[in-house]
C-alpha cells in the first residue's frame, strides 16, 4: 500500500480526483468515454537503453527499434510542469535502467519539490555510495531493486550481463542510509524453487518489503513450472494467454500516463512501442494532447472492443 502524505492532498487534487472517478463510472456505466480532469499518476522515462539483456524485456531483448537515449532535466522539468498540479503520484522508469540517467536524483529532488509521490525502479547496478548519499536528499517515497535470484548463477538466467554481488552491495548501501528499500522477485522456472532462500538473503540484508511477482511473457523461456507463479495459461500450440478475462474497462485510460524520452504521450506502460501514442508533450499541451481525437478514440475503442487492442492482450488488469 501506498503511504501517500495526506498534506499534499490539495483541494485541487482531491477534486481531480472526483472527477476523474466520476467520468470512469459514467463510462461504465452510460458508454460516455468524455474525460474530465488530468491523470494523477504518470511514468516519466529518464532513459530508454539498459545495461542488461533480460531475456522478456523488449529493450533486453533489442525488440524495440530506437536510439539509446536520456532525458534531459530541462526536459524532465517541463514535462513535470506540464503534468502538475494535479499530478500525485510518479514513476521514474518505463523501458530502461533509470540510474543510467546522472540527472536521476536531480529530478527526483524536483518532483518531491512539488509534493509528488516519487518512485524508482532499479536493476540495482549502479547503487554505488555517492549515488546512495545522494538519494537521500531528494525526498524519494520508494525505490524498487529487483533481485532474480538467490546467487549469481540463478541470478544471471534472467538478469544476462548482471552482477549479483553488485546488487547485493548496493542493497547493503541504500538499507543502510535508511532509504525506502522494497525488493522484487520474479517468478520465473529460475527463481520459483528458490523462494525460501531468496526471502533467508532478503531478510539478512535488512529489507522491511520484499515480494514476488508474476512475470511478463512474450516466449516460453524461463515460464514457470508451478501454475500458482504463472499469470498466463499456456494454449495447446505453446502460446501464452492471460489468465484474466479482457473487460471493456481500463481505468489506467483515465488515471494515469506515460512520457517517453522523446516526449510521446502514450496510454500505459504496455505501449512498448508507442504504437498507440496521443501526441508529442515537446510539440504540443497536454490539454490538447489528453483531450485530443487519438486519445479519445482510445478510450472508445477500450470500452466497445478492448481485445482487439493488441497491447491489451498481455494485460492483467
Amino acid at each position: 500500500m501506498i503511504n501517500y502524505p495526506l498534506s499534499w492532498l490539495s483541494a485541487k487534487r482531491f477534486g481531480n480526483l472526483a472527477k476523474l472517478l466520476g467520468s470512469y463510472m459514467r463510462a461504465v456505466l452510460c458508454g460516455n468515454t468524455r474525460i474530465a480532469g488530468y491523470p494523477y499518476a504518470a511514468s516519466i522515462e529518464p532513459a530508454n537503453y539498459c545495461n542488461l539483456s533480460c531475456p522478456q524485456c523488449p529493450t533486453g531483448r533489442h525488440q524495440i527499434d530506437k536510439k539509446a537515449q536520456k532525458l534531459s532535466y530541462q526536459d524532465f522539468s517541463y514535462v513535470v510542469d506540464a503534468l502538475s498540479p494535479y499530478l500525485m503520484y510518479l514513476n521514474l522508469y518505463f523501458q530502461g535502467e533509470s540510474f543510467l540517467n546522472n540527472d536521476l536524483p536531480k529530478m527526483i529532488r524536483y518532483a518531491s519539490s512539488k509534493k509528488i509521490y516519487t518512485c524508482v525502479s532499479t536493476n540495482g547496478h549502479f547503487l554505488t555510495q555517492e549515488v546512495v548519499d545522494e538519494l537521500k536528499h531528494t525526498g524519494l517515497n520508494r525505490l524498487i531493486i529487483c533481485l532474480d535470484g538467490a546467487n549469481q548463477q540463478s541470478y544471471q538466467k534472467y538478469r544476462v550481463g548482471g552482477d549479483f554481488l553488485k546488487v547485493i552491495d548496493g542493497i547493503k548501501r541504500c538499507v543502510a542510509a535508511g532509504l525506502p528499500v522494497e525488493v522484487q522477485c520474479l517468478l520465473l522456472e529460475s527463481t520459483e524453487n528458490e523462494k525460501q532462500a531468496i526471502v533467508s538473503l532478503v531478510k539478512s540484508l535488512g529489507v522491511r518489503k520484499f515480494y514476488f511477482k508474476k512475470a511478463q511473457f512474450y516466449d516460453n523461456y524461463l515460464f514457470p513450472q508451478k501454475e500458482e507463479n504463472r499469470r498466463y495459461v499456456q494454449l495447446a500450440d505453446g502460446s501464452l494467454r492471460t489468465k484474466k478475462a479482457w473487460k471493456n474497462r481500463c481505468f489506467r485510460m483515465w488515471s494515469s500516463v506515460i512520457v517517453d524520452v522523446y516526449g510521446r504521450v502514450l496510454p500505459c506502460c504496455y505501449d512498448k512501442h508507442a504504437t498507440y501514442a496521443y501526441g508529442n508533450l515537446f510539440k504540443d499541451s497536454f490539454y490538447v494532447i489528453w483531450n485530443g481525437d487519438k486519445a479519445a478514440k482510445f478510450r472508445q475503442q477500450i470500452r466497445t472492443n478492448r481485445k482487439s487492442i493488441a497491447m491489451c492482450t498481455n494485460c492483467t488488469e
